[in-house]
């Protein structure tokens, strides 16, 4: 069986090697939006795998889809397969998403999910239709979300798991077994986009639970996150990232009030009347310290932050 893999990345590698060690399995191309030299890129060549841009696919689909059946296989992509090009793979294309569907389709689901209270998360390997996403299933994965994930665990998460699950169905393929089509039901399918996730300002008045949860998620420390980090009020010369939060007992002061200010970091009413604590944030590349801190506090108007309004959510 022959495969044309479109990719980036730790999953596609696990599927390139599934590939060039199973019996009856090759590779035409590993198809990449940007084919400079990495650890892929390095594997693929070693494997005698041609590595081409998306605009040469473009060009030979017609070529690759035609050899002896070839199927198509996203992987840890962005690139959106033209409507033309996935016709040629008709019934012979799959993708990798890093999410549970028809829950969670669309972009940074993964941190949708953490910001959602989800405890459990998972991936899902799905065949390919001219609308993104809501093709049939033929594979889920699932793992736990732990309190103390961010936004790059579970991410990391995500990439792990599709490692693992679709070389269970590129050798299905290869075995030539049925696969399991499970149509989504797409009443319960809800699209998160790119532009919904890009706001890092919080919201004091909803919940501390939910705050805490919207803080992990944007953080990707040490990288940089793919949408937002959660952020305060700017303040001077203060233009603070927040990292981590815990949730505390609060009082009945209004949402945003800072309670009080300790070596801990400040706390901080939410609109639920229990509180955070800020206890990991940064400035730049410095920490917040307590001194810091109080620098921040004192250019703040009435000790009250105003984060995002209720009127915007």
């Amino acid at each position: 069986m022959r495969f044309v893999v479109i990719g980036e990345g730790r999953p596609a590698r696990a599927v390139l090697e599934n590939m060039v060690e199973a019996p009856g399995a090759s590779v035409d191309a590993l198809v990449l939006e940007s084919p400079a030299s990495n650890q892929l890129t390095e594997f693929a060549r070693q494997h005698d795998v041609p590595v081409v841009d998306v605009d040469r696919f473009s060009r030979e689909a017609e070529q690759l889809a035609g050899t002896a059946g070839g199927w198509l296989i996203n992987v840890n992509s962005t690139f959106i397969i033209p409507p033309g090009l996935l016709r040629l793979f008709e019934g012979r294309s799959l993708n990798f998403h890093p999410g549970l569907l028809p829950e969670y389709a669309g972009l940074h689901t993964h941190q949708w999910a953490i910001r959602n209270g989800e405890r459990e998360f998972g991936v899902t390997v799905h065949r390919m239709e001219q609308r993104i996403d809501v093709g049939a299933i033929v594979g889920q994965l699932r793992f736990p979300i732990g309190p103390d994930d961010t936004g790059l665990s579970v991410f990391g998460r995500c990439l792990a798991a599709g490692a693992e699950l679709f070389p269970r169905i590129i050798a299905q393929i290869v075995r030539g077994e049925t696969l399991a089509d499970v149509p989504q039901d797409l009443a319960r399918r809800r699209l998160y986009r790119h532009r919904d996730a890009l706001d890092g300002r919080i919201d004091w008045n909803d919940s501390a639970r939910r705050i805490v949860d919207f803080i992990r998620a944007g953080n990707y420390e040490p990288f940089t996150s793919p949408t937002y980090v959660a952020r305060l009020d700017p303040v001077a010369a203060f233009d603070i990232e927040v990292l981590r939060a815990t949730r505390e007992p609060g009082s009945d002061a209004h949402p945003g009030a800072v309670i009080d200010i300790s070596a801990a970091g400040p706390l901080i009413a939410c609109g639920d009347g229990a509180a955070v604590r800020i206890v990991r944030a940064r400035r730049g590349r410095q920490l917040m310290v307590l001194p810091h801190w109080q620098d921040y506090l004192s250019g703040l108007r009435d000790r009250r932050l105003q984060g995002r309004s209720e009127a915007e959510r």
